[in-house]
């Protein structure tokens, strides 16, 4: 058998411990100095972008900011201004309401004007074209008192002084234009507009005539409204009259009603004043001619 060598170990001297300290001691300080310096590179680059990132948002926050006061300096003078229209409005529509009462007022002055300039005119509707032929004054002076029966009266003169006649400005159509004669006198007005009261019906040349008031238009067209219910009446034989400018009177049995104009919701003839609304169609009409109120 050969003979086991036995490895003896190293001593580890004191030298050798205190080589291996300071050895570990140069890496500790190399390390320590990388690290260092990688921080305070990170440090420096983390600051420089900072500083970048702020100044760009202190740039922003700048521009917003006096975006901000341009806009607060706009909206106070936008409101400014709007306030001081509202004011405007509101003294133009102050003076406004007060036009429009003035304008109506003239309106109603006016037409109360015109119709008193009408007021010895009559209307004569359905007379055929040429019937009065070249000379209408000299006709229309003969024909009336003929058509009405005047000159058979005994206790009324028969003549009748015609000042002007003519037809309306209206262009000629299918109908007949309607004739417009200015009365001298204004008793002849009041005898023509009774006779006719008292005939059922005028005809002349196969043709039904109408002789009425001449009237401004507004007068006619308020007029016009009860036409419907003057229709009604006629049929059931009630009597009725129409007072300036549009009042319909109704008098049956001692007792007068009157409709004075249109319900602005239903459209009727309605009784009493603007602020009461009575139907006429409530006031039904039975064969004896009697009012029943079905309200």
């Amino acid at each position: 058998m050969s003979k086991q060598t036995k490895i003896q170990p190293k001593k580890v001297t004191p030298a050798m411990t205190a080589s291996a300290s300071q050895t570990e001691e140069l890496a500790g300080d190399q390390i320590s100095a990388e690290t260092s310096a990688l921080i305070r590179e990170v440090t420096r680059s983390f600051t420089e972008i900072m500083e970048q990132k702020f100044s760009k948002l202190s740039e922003t926050l700048e521009t917003i900011s006096s975006t901000l006061e341009s806009n607060t300096t706009r909206i106070t003078a936008a409101e400014q201004r709007v306030s001081d229209v509202e004011d405007t409005v509101a003294e133009l529509a102050g003076r406004l309401t007060d036009a429009e009462k003035k304008i109506k007022a003239m309106e109603n002055a006016l037409d109360d004007v015109e119709n008193r300039s009408r007021r010895e005119n009559i209307r004569i509707i359905n007379l055929k074209e040429g019937t009065e032929g070249k000379n209408p004054i000299q006709f229309f002076e003969k024909w009336l008192p003929s058509l009405l029966g005047l000159d058979k009266s005994p206790n009324a003169e028969a003549r009748i002084k015609v000042d002007r006649a003519h037809r309306s400005l209206a262009p000629r159509g299918a109908r007949p234009r309607p004739v417009i004669i200015k009365l001298h006198n204004p008793r002849d007005k009041q005898r023509i507009m009774s006779a006719v009261k008292t005939l059922p019906r005028l005809q002349y040349e196969g043709q039904q005539l109408f002789i009425h008031q001449d009237l401004s238009v507004a007068v006619r067209e308020k007029r016009r409204g009860f036409n419907d219910t003057c229709r009604s009446l006629i049929e059931r034989g009630i009597r009725f009259n129409m007072r300036y400018p549009a009042t319909l009177v109704i008098t049956h049995n001692g007792i007068e009603k009157k409709f004075t104009q249109k319900c602005q919701k239903c459209q009727k003839s309605v009784f009493g004043s603007e602020y009461d609304c009575y139907e006429f169609s409530t006031y039904n009409v039975t064969k004896n001619n009697t009012y029943l109120n079905s309200k």
